[in-house]
């Protein structure tokens, strides 16, 4: 009877590990907090963008997702002239420490600032966005490669919410304009990633990013309707 229960438990956790790591879009391991791929797609956001609510922006660099992933999350109240701008930067890939509120998702980083910046610089990150298509439809089929560098960006103002990413398909990544916007109130002390070439070695039919044997694994998103196809 132990023999037919260990059976049983076995077969159920093979079920379970299954089932998880097929969510999250193509090739996502179940290494990988669920909650990112949410957090990527902005579903925080989205999901309390009202008329009259605070204006949010998500921003996000896929530096080589296991050497740098910078987070920037920006929060302006209804009709302030300032906003908050949070910054977060991972190496090794997004750890699985996350507070979660009713402000939203908040990934825990020893590399964090928090700052206050004006309606100045709000004006030209919504500037800097639209000179690089955000207000055009998101580029759907664009897959974004957890091994290559890549931007996504969100925003919700006044109950409207809008996505878009950028890839080496249709973007300079290295000379956005936004970047140098943000920069400015990016006190982490951490450098923005170089872009470049990855090195290339063939690791499960993929050209990987000279990841090394502790790899957390390669993953693929792709976009969809001002979205990710989740």
């Amino acid at each position: 009877m132990k023999k037919f229960d260990r059976k049983w438990l076995a077969l159920l956790a093979l079920l379970f590990v299954t089932a998880c790591s097929a969510t999250g879009g193509p090739g996502n391991p179940l290494t990988r907090p669920f909650q990112y791929f949410s957090y990527l797609n902005g579903d925080d956001i989205r999901n309390n963008c009202s008329v009259g609510g605070p204006s949010k922006y998500r921003l996000v660099f896929n530096a080589l997702y296991e050497q740098q992933v910078r987070a920037y999350d920006i929060s302006q109240e209804f009709k302030a002239d300032t906003g908050l701008q949070k910054t977060r930067v991972f190496s090794r890939g997004i750890g699985s420490e996350i507070d979660v509120s009713t402000k939203g998702l908040d990934f825990v980083s020893n590399l964090k600032s928090d700052e206050m910046i004006d309606m100045d610089t709000l004006i030209s990150i919504d500037n800097a966005l639209i000179s690089v298509g955000f207000e055009q439809p998101a580029k759907e089929g664009l897959v974004l490669h957890s091994d290559e560098f890549y931007w996504i960006a969100m925003v919700c103002r006044d109950g409207n919410f809008k996505y878009y990413a950028w890839t080496k398909e249709n973007a300079d990544i290295a000379n956005l304009p936004f970047i140098d916007v943000l920069s400015k109130a990016d006190k982490t002390g951490s450098k923005v990633a170089e872009v470049k070439e990855p090195i290339i070695h063939i690791r499960g039919g993929r050209p990987r990013g000279g990841a090394d044997t502790d790899s957390i694994g390669y993953f693929s998103l792709e976009v969809g309707n001002n979205g990710l196809k989740l």
